[in-house]
């Protein structure tokens, strides 16, 4: 499974709030998200970046979340849905901004 079919399938699986297709639509057919650099000089400087790093920082924050530590210790829980989209859209107003 590639980076995009990664994304598409945590999104379609943990995202169902109202609007969530129509912003999934908008990142398909009217961004670069997929395709754009995460930065010009830093992590992800590179075509799929964004991609890559959004994927990435949803990887983190499910390991961290799953520490039992992070739930006796600190109270935190957050739904599957909340977790996938704080992490894969933290950064979409990054699309359609770097060029590679």
């Amino acid at each position: 499974m590639n980076n995009t079919e990664r994304f598409l399938s945590i999104y379609q699986e943990k995202i169902h709030r109202e609007g969530a297709d129509k912003l999934l639509d908008y990142l398909r057919t009217g961004t670069d998200f997929f395709t754009a650099p995460a930065s010009t000089r830093y992590h992800g400087a590179h075509e799929g970046g964004l991609l890559e790093h959004s994927l990435n920082v949803y990887d983190c924050l499910c390991d961290i979340l799953a520490r039992p530590r992070m739930k006796e210790v600190y109270g935190l829980s957050y739904s599957d849905e909340s977790i996938a989209i704080v992490s894969l859209l933290h950064d979409v107003c990054k699309t359609n901004f770097y060029k590679v």
